[in-house]
């Protein structure tokens, strides 16, 4: 399976997109490689996500860095061993502390092995990580392209990415998930470099409004 997993493999794989699609090849000329953004692999990087999930980015950070101060060492024993009112005091929602519990406990019980997770091809490792409660395609596609640094993902259900392809293919409505998985398509085998193009245009765009 392709990984990027330097910055010029990621370069390489904007221009082959550029070469092909003409709005991409835009994106790439006129702001460059995109960062990286590379997260850590394991239960750490999935905490980090799952905290991620349905808040905006300054919040998430903000709650981060007090689960952060709270536990130095991320691990599910760890995780376990936190007093339920002091992550709430951290802004992790009832749900999400659910959530997180739920994915220490399938990591102690060896229901995710994060070993076999990292050796399996994209399909079968989303559906190792879609198994288990709060954790939907968005999360799971999120982790294979940041954490795992996945070249053929594609985080379809991601709002920034839905709203950059509506500006860039200057569409009349955002597109869902359903529609954007069949039109990335077109860039497989490097969707990750295309969603990652896309993101710095949405962003761009962003700071015009």
């Amino acid at each position: 399976m392709r990984k990027f997993k330097t910055n010029a493999d990621l370069d390489y794989a904007c221009r082959q997109l550029g070469a092909q699609d003409a709005r991409l090849a835009h994106v790439y000329e006129t702001y460059g490689v995109p960062p990286m953004r590379r997260g850590p692999t394991g239960f750490g990087g999935l905490v980090r996500i799952l905290i991620a999930q349905q808040v905006s980015t300054a919040a998430a950070t903000a709650i981060q860095g007090r689960v952060d101060a709270l536990l130095p060492e991320t691990t599910p024993q760890a995780w376990l061993a936190l007093d339920d009112g002091a992550l709430a005091a951290c802004g992790v929602s009832a749900p999400k502390r659910r959530y997180l519990s739920g994915l220490a406990e399938a990591v102690l019980d060896e229901r995710l092995v994060f070993s076999a997770l990292h050796r399996a091809e994209n399909t079968p490792a989303h559906e190792m990580l879609t198994a288990l409660t709060g954790i939907g395609p968005w999360t799971a596609d999120c982790y294979l392209l940041f954490n795992m640094c996945r070249a053929d993902c594609f985080p379809a259900g991601d709002l920034a990415l839905q709203e950059g392809y509506r500006l860039l293919y200057r569409k009349n409505k955002r597109p869902d998930a359903a529609q954007l998985t069949i039109w990335a398509q077109d860039w497989s085998p490097l969707r990750a470099a295309a969603a990652r193009l896309l993101w710095v245009y949405y962003g761009q765009q962003r700071q015009k409004v």
